[in-house]
């Protein structure tokens, strides 16, 4: 294969990575699901919304135990190209933990707090060393933990 067909190849696989994440900008508003979490593939993206836009998106255990083992398998999927992760609501992309679970749970003698920490670092390893390209559409608050979903080298 000639160095200049290769060099195309290459462009329009990024081009079509850079296409799907710009379609799901424009989604990125809630679309009407109960679900904490929406895990979804489309094409060659796996795209994480984090479905709480009254509580600002505020991540807690259910959702990291959710997003965890999906990445994982979208990770290890030949097809997947990019992982993509948003906010739903439009007012926030993740206003950290859910700090008001945490607490309330601890104020009982409640485990939270420890699961809670454990498995969002979990969740920050596996981001962080992720095989596949990771976007995080960062629209809206961002705040506390969700620096640690968003912001990985």
């Amino acid at each position: 294969m000639s160095a200049s067909l290769l060099s195309v190849r290459l462009r329009l696989k990024h081009f079509h990575r850079l296409h799907v994440v710009l379609q799901h900008v424009d989604m990125a508003t809630h679309g009407g699901s109960e679900a904490e979490v929406l895990l979804k593939k489309t094409g060659c993206a796996g795209v994480i919304t984090l479905n709480r836009p009254k509580a600002l998106n505020a991540l807690n255990l259910s959702m990291i135990q959710q997003i965890y083992p999906q990445l994982k398998v979208w990770e290890e999927d030949p097809k997947m190209f990019v992982i993509i992760m948003k906010g739903a609501g439009g007012k926030a992309f993740c206003a950290g933990g859910d700090i008001r679970a945490v607490t309330d749970a601890g104020t009982v003698g409640h485990r939270l707090a420890q699961d809670f920490f454990r498995e969002e670092y979990i969740l920050n390893n596996a981001i962080g060393t992720c095989k596949k390209t990771y976007v995080a559409l960062i629209d809206g608050i961002t705040m506390g933990g969700a620096s640690s979903i968003c912001i990985q080298t």
